[in-house]
């Protein structure tokens, strides 16, 4: 079962790793003795403090400042989100924020496509006890029931085929999808696809980040809600 109090708790231990208790103190309202208490587990908050402490920590400025301060923009179509994917700290907190968003729409499964979207997925699954779906670009040997999509990718210009197994995702799963960088919003686009064939229902998408805003016209009405914790203009 979901538990909010802990949640709070890892929240609040891993941003003590990037922000003093000073900063903490003006974000959460609590004292730095308060807070220690917390962050070293001597007690847990009530259920009604430990959401109001996810609220205050996983505010979009709090969440934007860690995005800033750790991907590297190259150019203006390239950035690298590596020190964000593949930091266990900063995905629990991605997790976190997914599941403040998407917690009243109930999802049964995550899903992802294959590569750099799975550390997330399998962070955000576990927050919410849901099954991890990953579609390949390749069928995995073995496999003779599966779901296949084609789409065109630009960059650079191809055709590329997703699958999932065709028993992975059962009649009616709530899915929702993440990943780590939003662009042309394709990619996404046929995961939904791939989705509503195997009769489950594409609920939401959460993005770590996101360049420009193609993407929004390609997947609007796609999905009941889409959030992206930043947007690079």
């Amino acid at each position: 079962m979901n538990d909010v109090r802990r949640y709070a708790v890892d929240a609040l231990r891993v941003l003590r790793k990037v922000l003093k208790y000073r900063e903490l103190e003006l974000i959460t309202g609590l004292s730095t003795p308060a807070l220690w208490r917390y962050v070293n587990m001597k007690i847990l908050p009530t259920k009604e403090r430990a959401k109001e402490l996810l609220d205050k920590l996983l505010n979009e400025e709090v969440i934007r400042k860690i995005i800033k301060d750790n991907i590297e923009i190259i150019d203006d179509s390239i950035v690298s989100t590596s020190n964000l994917i593949y930091n266990v700290d900063f995905l629990k907190i991605f997790a976190l924020v997914a599941y403040q968003v998407f917690k009243d729409l109930e999802p049964t499964a995550i899903a992802t496509v294959e590569v750099d979207g799975i550390p997330l997925a399998v962070a955000v699954s576990e927050v919410f006890e849901a099954k991890l779906v990953v579609a390949k670009k390749r069928l995995d040997v073995g496999v003779s029931n599966y779901y296949e999509v084609s789409y065109l990718s630009r960059d650079p210009p191809s055709v590329v085929n997703l699958y999932i197994p065709s028993n992975i995702l059962d009649r009616g799963d709530r899915v929702l999808i993440v990943d780590d960088l939003l662009r042309s919003g394709r990619t996404s686009q046929a995961l939904i696809r791939l989705i509503r064939k195997s009769k489950a229902v594409p609920i939401g998408l959460y993005a770590i980040l996101a360049f420009g805003n193609k993407w929004h016209s390609v997947l609007e009405g796609e999905v009941n809600k889409i959030y992206v914790s930043y947007v690079i203009e």
